[in-house]
């Protein structure tokens, strides 16, 4: 709510400011905006590494500013909050007993390429695919469903993380590569209504805490703990000297698709020297 209140006092204070006087040269268009879909996660323990499922969808919102140095070239700076989940119960391997689920903050900086526009901003309408590329910051926390309440999984170790011969415990802050396509209304030359759907390509295999790295029951019950140890593997009941793996071959994902609504604060392609003010119908 505080954010919400001062992005609303940064954009009335803008309204309230008067009209730059006109500028001999063309600048860069600056824009401003709000992103609303929903996100998606595939791995080990989805259905398929690739498809829709409507049960793991989850809400994702998000801000951003977009720098529009040319036509065909925008440069975006966004934060977007999102959510994943994924259960045995629907994935390839429901003896497995596995689930979990993650929030997911992430930052990115990415370089939007339209390579054509149709219409023509005198019109007052513009059309324009884009295809989207970057690098991200993302922080996320794998829980599971364990007795009816949600267990952080990364401080326990359920593959062993932190033993010896075993992994170290992994970040949960991580780096990704968002990769995408949209396509751009721009009304007016100040309002600007999207839609997107991107894909991140991670650089590790725990956002479900899953993986495919060979696990002892004893070592991770004797050296992380009983609690460890029930996440790790639910179909053992009784202790035994066991390894086994978890995941498969299955990297992890997620994907983010939703609505975008922007408009610009500053210059413009067709307008130069309009300056910054509030969007115009």
């Amino acid at each position: 709510m505080k954010k919400l209140l001062a992005l609303t006092a940064y954009i009335l204070l803008i309204c309230m400011t008067p009209p730059l006087q006109a500028q001999k040269h063309q600048s860069a268009s600056t824009e401003i905006g709000l992103l609303a879909g929903l996100s998606l996660y595939s791995g080990d323990l989805a259905p398929r590494e690739l498809g829709l499922y409507f049960n793991s969808l989850y809400p994702a919102v998000g801000v951003f500013g977009r720098v529009n140095p040319h036509r065909m070239l925008s440069l975006r700076l966004g934060l977007t909050q999102a959510k994943v989940g994924g259960d045995d119960t629907n994935s390839s391997y429901p003896d497995r007993m596995l689930n979990f689920r993650s929030s997911i903050t992430e930052f990115a900086l990415s370089t939007e390429i339209s390579p054509f526009q149709l219409g023509d901003y005198r019109q007052r309408l513009v059309v324009a695919p884009y295809l989207f590329g970057g690098g991200a910051i993302y922080r996320f926390n794998p829980q599971a469903l364990y007795d009816g309440s949600w267990i952080n999984l990364q401080p326990l170790g359920t593959e062993g993380q932190g033993l010896a011969s075993y992994q170290p415990k992994y970040s949960l802050t991580q780096v990704a590569v968002p990769l995408g396509v949209g396509l751009k209304f721009t009304f007016r030359q100040a309002w600007s209504l999207g839609a997107e759907f991107g894909a991140r390509k991670l650089f590790n295999d725990y956002l479900d805490d899953v993986t495919s790295a060979p696990v002892n029951y004893l070592d991770v019950l004797t050296g992380n703990g009983t609690l460890a140890a029930s996440l790790s593997n639910p179909q053992i009941k009784e202790p035994q000297d066991v390894t086994y793996t978890r995941g498969g071959q299955f990297d992890d994902w997620y994907y983010i698709g939703g609505i975008t609504l922007s408009f610009r604060l500053q210059g413009g392609r067709n307008r130069p020297g309009r300056g910054m003010g509030c969007p115009t119908f």
